[in-house]
């Protein structure tokens, strides 16, 4: 009797330590879950476009499935955030090596009374000859930048050029299968940690 209770002590002690560890390891992974992405969570499947590229080809998402895609709006007049994200956005696909090929990074203007096909490919070859500048009808724009939840506006003072546009500007992330999974404020454009990010996704 004396026997068998000591084993039900022993058992009951050593299930109440295996009980503790799992919640352990439950905790810690949950956490790293949580926190093994650089960017910003975000789950949507990215919706489909049609614009017209820097060479005048019409141009789809579906035309990069298989591929991770940056996808940023921004204006080649910006001073300040469109060429600093884009520089930042050339050095996260440098990091990549050779999986390089396997990301595209779109621009797509806000400004197109002044983004024409020839200043787009002006601007974004020079951050990266493979970058991608997107432009269409005031409306086309509008309607992406909608489905995308990004915000533009036409600022009328405060630019050498004649006015400035006010926009969302963070970046988005969408991976080989066509959903948008993590995005990049201001606050996070590291090169180095959204080339991790990216790696994790391919």
């Amino acid at each position: 009797m004396k026997k068998k209770r000591v084993l039900i002590a022993s058992v009951t002690v050593l299930s109440i330590v295996l009980i503790i560890w799992a919640v352990i390891l439950y905790q810690v992974f949950a956490i790293k879950s949580k926190e093994s992405y650089y960017g910003s969570s975000y789950d949507m499947r990215a919706p489909d476009f049609t614009l017209t590229n820097q060479d005048g080809e019409k141009v789809t998402l579906g035309d990069f499935k298989g591929k991770a895609v940056f996808m940023f709006f921004g204006y080649t007049h910006c001073p300040d955030i469109c060429p600093v994200t884009l520089a930042n956005l050339n050095g996260a696909v440098n990091e990549l090596g050779n999986d390089k090929d396997k990301v595209r990074v779109i621009f797509v203007t806000v400004d197109p009374e002044r983004d024409s096909q020839a200043e787009l490919k002006k601007y974004v070859t020079y951050f990266n000859k493979d970058f991608i500048g997107l432009t269409g009808t005031p409306d086309e724009i509008k309607n992406v930048a909608d489905a995308y939840h990004v915000f533009y506006l036409k600022e009328e003072a405060g630019s050498d050029s004649g006015y400035l546009m006010g926009h969302t500007s963070s970046v988005y992330l969408i991976n080989p299968e066509g959903r948008i999974v993590l995005r990049y404020p201001q606050s996070k454009m590291d090169p180095k940690e959204i080339a991790k990010d990216v790696e994790r996704i391919l």
